[in-house]
């Protein structure tokens, strides 16, 4: 039973008792029994006066209390009259003012960065106490969907990394303190994409959850690869040049003089020089190709037919392949494969992709020309030995090759293009034996 229930209860009963009791002993004075119903009825206007200033408020906080309960924020209380009391309404009032403007704030908040996270060219994954995935943004969502092995390669090391929970006032194991630290690094993923990952910690509910932060950071690595060789192939081609310039000119100068009757000369001719130019010419050559790599200029992007650019550039080098015993098939799609590109410079690509398979190959084998129109794209492939395994890692590094004199200027080149033209593209040797470059537009 309520104490606003009970109040009325005591009230009535005592007033009816009183009324009883005097009209029993005043019978007979109508005088005294009007004044005794006089003094009730006042008595039960002040007891209604107090109930409005003590029980009413009260059932109203227990309103107010019950709103709290149900996080409606909207509930406030009116004036009683009741000095104590109103004084308290007052500050129940502020309250709720202050708890529904921190939750408007918080809601907008809350949504700004959903939005901010949803539209954010990064991957952000919230786990959960297990340390599975529990939510992750728009981003995260279209690689995990749209690139193949993205999820097991760059999400897998770090789930189920994190402790049983823990209460902030437990002591966690030394194992436990050693998974959930922050970690921050750079992973090489599909398609030779780098991927800066960092996690860690934060506290739900006084429970430790992780979470993992993803970043694409291909194109600011690659730049600064770029700015760094630039600098140095720069400098190595204005001296060697300039050098090989001056070598070369003296001597053809002594070539240009060199007669029969002059012996000396003659052997010079002869043995010497021939052998001394040619490897200043060689070295000439070597920096041009160097030079090339830093002065691609951007693609010129053009509406391509892929099928056609993969035929006519196959066709180019069938006689120095066929020359080698190797041969080239097509799978190509009977319609066309449009897509937005510089075909000089994917022909470029083509032509480095035929000439390692060729070199890989040596004599005798297959390469294999295939395109696909869902998604755009295109494949080179052979039957040579393949990549060493301790190579995979450093393929498309700048100059890298496994070739004993190889410059590594081809792989360079071929990657500047493909970037340029915001491709995914990778090149490993498969389980069936076949090494395929696969570029995706």
């Amino acid at each position: 039973m309520s104490s606003s229930l009970k109040y009325i209860l005591y009230l009535t009963v005592l007033h009816l008792a009183l009324g009883v009791l005097a009209f029993y002993l005043l019978e007979g004075d109508g005088v005294y029994v009007l004044l005794a119903e006089l003094v009730l009825l006042g008595s039960a206007y002040i007891a209604y006066r107090i109930y409005r200033s003590i029980i009413s408020p009260l059932q109203l906080l227990g309103r107010g209390a019950a709103a709290l309960e149900d996080q409606d924020f909207s509930v406030k209380l009116l004036p009683t009259g009741s000095i104590e009391m109103d004084r308290i309404g007052k500050v129940y009032n502020r309250m709720i003012d202050q708890l529904r403007e921190e939750r408007v704030n918080s809601r907008q908040q809350e949504e700004f960065l959903d939005r901010l996270l949803g539209a954010a060219e990064l991957g952000v994954v919230i786990l959960d106490y297990d340390g599975e995935v529990s939510s992750m943004n728009n981003w995260m969502q279209r690689q995990c969907k749209n690139v193949e092995g993205f999820h097991d390669a760059i999400l897998g090391p770090f789930l189920h990394l994190r402790p049983r929970p823990e209460t902030l006032s437990s002591e966690p194991d030394d194992q436990a303190t050693a998974e959930v630290s922050r970690t921050d690094q750079v992973i090489t993923g599909p398609g030779n994409r780098r991927y800066h990952v960092e996690t860690a910690n934060f506290i739900d509910r006084g429970f430790e959850r992780g979470f993992i932060i993803i970043q694409d950071v291909t194109a600011d690595i690659l730049s600064a690869e770029k700015e760094a060789y630039g600098k140095v192939i720069r400098m190595m081609a204005h001296e060697v040049n300039n050098s090989n310039a001056a070598i070369i000119s003296v001597l053809r100068s002594l070539l240009e003089a060199a007669t029969d009757g002059e012996e000396g000369l003659m052997e010079l001719n002869q043995d010497y020089l021939p052998v001394v130019i040619n490897r200043a010419e060689n070295m000439t050559t070597f920096m041009r190709n160097f030079a090339r790599v830093v002065r691609l200029p951007n693609p010129d992007h053009q509406r391509t037919n892929l099928n056609d650019l993969l035929r006519r550039t196959g066709d180019v080098m069938t006689t120095v392949l066929a020359n080698h015993n190797i041969n080239l098939s097509y799978d190509l799609p009977e319609t066309e494969v449009i897509v937005r590109a510089d075909a000089a410079q994917l022909e470029q690509v083509v032509i480095n992709a035929l000439t390692n398979s060729r070199e890989s190959i040596g004599s005798g084998g297959n390469i294999h020309i295939s395109a696909t129109r869902f998604p755009k794209g295109f494949i080179i492939a052979d039957n040579g030995p393949g990549i060493p395994a301790s190579a995979t890692q450093d393929i498309f590094t700048p100059f890298f090759s496994t070739k004993p004199t190889g410059q590594g200027v081809g792989l360079t080149l071929t990657r500047e293009i493909l970037e340029a033209h915001k491709t995914t593209y990778q090149l490993s040797t498969e389980e069936d034996g076949w090494t395929r470059l696969r570029v995706t537009f």
